[in-house]
């Protein structure tokens, strides 16, 4: 049989090179992205991508309506990945509650919509997979990121309790944590700056940041049928950044 994957945050950075390392391996992929000119470019880079639906994953009525007409047109995801995320590097006391919220809505409550959304579709069928992309700050923290940071580990703690849920059903739910990698994030934070990267670099013992080829590689073994046995786990792409 062969996979249909959803990707939230599909259009670009991890998320996008995770539909292209799904569409290598054969999967049909659908993918979600919060911008409608994102979508239309990545599905003219891969006209493979079967559906594409600009929305805001942190709006739960807007997840459930895209969901429907997913599954009307397109058909019901095996696997999931919640690649939709968003930060911005900043001093926790200089951030407002309307930054706060962004984060939360995006990377947290986003991943809990979207998988409440899809789940019960794959109780049914009896099988699934799911991979949230977290972030190495979630697990150690990360100063400059506080509240991204908790909205990560939230999410962590989420998928470990679901994981736990959903073992007899065999659903499995992982997580890949990123470590600093080559995105559109990096550049949103103005970490593109040669000098910022390099001190990052210092840190990373295997001395480069992460190209997003790399971390969708490691969802794909983690949402594929070689993780057949792996439920329930963090898995690390930083460059030994963090050992945990």
């Amino acid at each position: 049989m062969t996979p249909r994957v959803l990707i939230t945050g599909g259009a670009h950075g991890i998320g996008f090179a995770t539909a292209q390392e799904a569409l290598r391996q054969g999967a049909d992929v659908a993918i979600w992205a919060l911008h409608a000119e994102s979508i239309t470019e990545a599905r003219l880079a891969e006209p493979q991508i079967g559906w594409g639906e600009a929305l805001d994953v942190g709006d739960r009525e807007a997840v459930n309506r895209a969901y429907q007409r997913l599954k009307d047109a397109w058909g019901v995801p095996t696997i999931l990945i919640n690649a939709a995320g968003w930060t911005r590097t900043s001093r926790f006391l200089e951030e407002d509650v309307v930054y706060w919220q962004r984060v939360m809505d995006t990377n947290f409550w986003g991943t809990v919509y979207t998988t409440r959304a899809v789940l019960p579709d794959m109780l049914a069928t009896g099988s699934g997979s799911i991979v949230n992309v977290v972030s190495d700050a979630g697990r150690v923290g990360m100063a400059g990121e506080a509240i991204y940071a908790g909205s990560k580990g939230g999410v962590i703690a989420f998928s470990k309790s679901l994981a736990q849920e959903l073992a007899r059903q065999q659903i499995r739910v992982n997580c890949v944590a990123p470590g600093p990698t080559r995105t559109r994030i990096l550049a949103d934070n103005g970490l593109e700056a040669d000098h910022l990267i390099q001190r990052m670099i210092q840190r990373i013992p295997l001395r480069r940041i992460a190209e997003p080829e790399e971390v969708a590689q490691a969802i794909w073994f983690l949402a594929g049928p070689a993780a057949s046995h792996i439920t329930g786990q963090v898995l690390s792409v930083s460059g030994g950044l963090t050992m945990v």
